[in-house]
């Protein structure tokens, strides 16, 4: 009975049959069984009903085995279920408020408790919960626990804490450790290899007694993490044997470092390549915008995961080919092999953001829907952004407030999103509600606030916003919050007050910041200062011919023929050559972009012929009108 009544925990999918399925244990009186209640643990978690996980171990009692309570922290620290099914968000503090409650209960902890509670600490980023597990974990026993004593090192150094900071830290938990294992010497050389000290790092590699190929992988990814591939190299080489792993190092470095030839050359070398091989060269193609080779890879790989085609998708969006993206996620859909993680959907929702299109966003939105896809918080701050730039404002401030856990970046998002839609007291409304519930702010919400006053011409809440920022919360602004402020400024007309703060300034102001006093200048029309910020433009981007032709511009405008002459001449003698301006308009995937009268584009005379036609019923209209007009 006891098989089959597992056997039915491995496969539900629903609370209401988790409900039915609870309810047999019970009437069998096996509710506590060491077997069947660990599974119901993890049945619970794949019905994203974690609170009916901790139910059932309070209702089991003392009776309820380490295994059980030790699911319920491994699961709540984040470990994903087996299988295709989406694992609810990890909850770290819960996790730990779990050990406190199995502590109570009784039941004692083991080795394997106290490495999901570090992994717990290490998602929480805090040392404070880390010193009190490493008590916990000294108090239990485990102190000379080889195993426990590899995971504190790695939590300590993620989240500092002890004497010396995280490095520090863990090199304490080192040094005190009564046996070592080459786990224990591969983990302090990625210690010091993660915060930089190569040399630190090398010292402990030499002296370690013995060495795996994780020990050379170590080093090897920490130089290449470094943009060091010539000694990465030289590791490489000295490396007495290697692994997939030790090759896609080199791969994956060499991408990063932008020399996709020496990864191409490496990846060549492989005698047996992986999905990750394949996929690492496909990022490292797209990345340079080599599409063509992009899909002959992707097209020849022998084997595909999800990583592969995120990749795929991730590329597209890359090189601004956002149709592409959407259609290789359909592909992907179609195939049937793969359910989108976190990973995809926010790719797809940035495509969908891109094309700007309601349509995409309706669709790719009742997707998620339909799907039950839990709503991470990228996921949900990429779907603020795509409704935002769609303009269904109202949308996204229903994800908005629909979001359970909210970033710095989905506050900024959402006051981006309503200044982008003309709402900017809408914006400041959301940033008034983020100081008022203490959210740790930085200097880019700062940035979203200020250019929804620059929108807005809220001058007074500008100047307070600025204010707060530098007084209240200590945050030094940098050019683009002075940026703003000239723009506040600019388009309030207060001119004069522009040209004092921007000689007030502590950086030097660049171009930027005098081309944004500019447009304010010609839209007040103040004909002096005109001149003298047309000439700071000049004396900083000499050669830009973008901010020359706006000068030479600017001083037609203002009928100053000679600044004109001036700055044409200027543009021919330093052979600067103005851009031509074109318009573009896609038909199905195909972008086609025309300047004034071009004749460069193959089906060019249908074009003329079209473009004739439309003129002559135009004509024809304007004339109808007239007569009507008259008669």
């Amino acid at each position: 009975m006891e098989q089959a009544l597992l056997r039915i925990l491995r496969t539900l999918g629903s609370t209401a049959h988790l409900t039915q399925a609870h309810a047999r244990l019970l009437a069998a009186g096996l509710a506590a069984s060491p077997r069947l209640l660990p599974a119901l643990v993890a049945a619970a978690f794949s019905a994203h009903s974690p609170r009916y996980a901790a139910a059932a171990l309070r209702a089991a009692g003392p009776a309820a085995s380490t295994v059980s309570h030790n699911t319920l922290v491994e699961r709540l620290a984040g470990a994903r279920p087996r299988g295709r099914r989406p694992a609810p968000a990890p909850a770290p503090a819960d996790a730990l408020a779990a050990y406190a409650a199995m502590r109570a209960q009784g039941v004692p902890p083991n080795g394997f408790t106290f490495t999901f509670l570090l992994r717990a600490c290490a998602l929480l980023g805090l040392p404070r919960p880390c010193g009190c597990v490493h008590g916990q974990i000294v108090r239990c026993g485990f102190g000379s626990d080889v195993f426990v004593q590899n995971a504190l090192m790695d939590v300590y150094h993620r989240c500092g804490g002890g004497g010396g900071g995280g490095v520090g830290a863990a090199r304490q938990v080192f040094d005190e450790m009564v046996d070592r294992d080459v786990v224990s010497w591969n983990s302090i050389v990625g210690v010091y290899m993660s915060s930089g000290d190569a040399t630190g790092a090398m010292g402990f590699f030499e002296a370690m007694p013995e060495r795996n190929v994780v020990s050379w992988n170590t080093v090897v990814a920490g130089f290449a993490r470094m943009g060091d591939m010539v000694t990465a190299r030289a590791v490489f080489d000295r490396m007495p044997s290697r692994n997939a792993v030790s090759w896609n190092l080199m791969i994956s470095g060499y991408a990063m470092s932008g020399d996709v030839e020496a990864a191409r050359s490496v990846f060549d070398r492989m005698d047996q390549k992986d999905v990750v091989s394949w996929t690492a060269m496909v990022s490292a193609y797209a990345k340079i915008g080599d599409l063509d080779t992009v899909n002959e890879l992707f097209d020849h790989m022998p084997v595909k995961n999800l990583v592969s085609w995120n990749a795929m998708i991730t590329g597209y969006n890359h090189n601004s080919r956002y149709d592409e993206a959407l259609r290789t996620f359909q592909l992907m859909m179609l195939e049937g092999r793969f359910r989108p993680d976190e990973a995809t959907l926010v790719s797809v929702v940035s495509a969908c953001a891109q094309l700007g299109s309601v349509e995409y966003c309706n669709w790719i939105s009742s997707f998620i829907g339909k799907s039950n896809i839990h709503l991470t918080v990228a996921l949900g701050n990429a779907l603020i952004d795509m409704f935002a730039k769609c303009g269904d404002v109202g949308r996204a401030e229903s994800i908005f407030y629909k979001m359970e856990t909210r970033c710095i970046i989905t506050w900024t998002t959402m006051i981006s999103g309503f200044a982008f839609n003309g709402l900017c007291r809408d914006a400041l409304l959301v940033y008034n509600n983020m100081c008022r519930e203490g959210v740790q702010l930085d200097d880019t919400v700062f940035i979203a606030a200020l250019a929804a006053c620059a929108h807005g011409g809220l001058l007074q809440e500008g100047w307070s916003i600025f204010n707060e920022m530098v007084e209240r919360y200590n945050i030094q602004p940098r050019m683009e919050h002075y940026g703003c402020m000239v723009d506040l400024l600019g388009r309030a007309g207060n001119l004069q007050e522009a040209i004092l703060f921007i000689e007030s300034m502590p950086l030097e102001p660049s171009v930027v910041i005098w081309v944004t006093l500019l447009c304010s200048c010609v839209a007040h029309g103040n004909a002096e200062l005109i001149e003298y910020v047309s000439k700071k433009i000049t004396e900083l981007e000499p050669f830009n011919s973008s901010y020359q032709v706006l000068v030479s511009n600017c001083s037609a405008l203002e009928g100053r023929w000679d600044g004109v002459i001036d700055a044409r001449t200027s543009m021919r003698n330093w052979g600067i050559e103005k851009v031509p301006g074109s318009s573009s308009i896609q038909v199905g995937s195909e972008v086609h972009e025309f300047l004034a009268k071009d004749t460069r584009h193959k089906r060019r005379k249908e074009i003329y012929e079209t473009v004739d036609g439309l003129m002559a019923l135009m004509r024809h209209t304007e004339q109808a009108h007239w007569l009507m007009c008259k008669g």
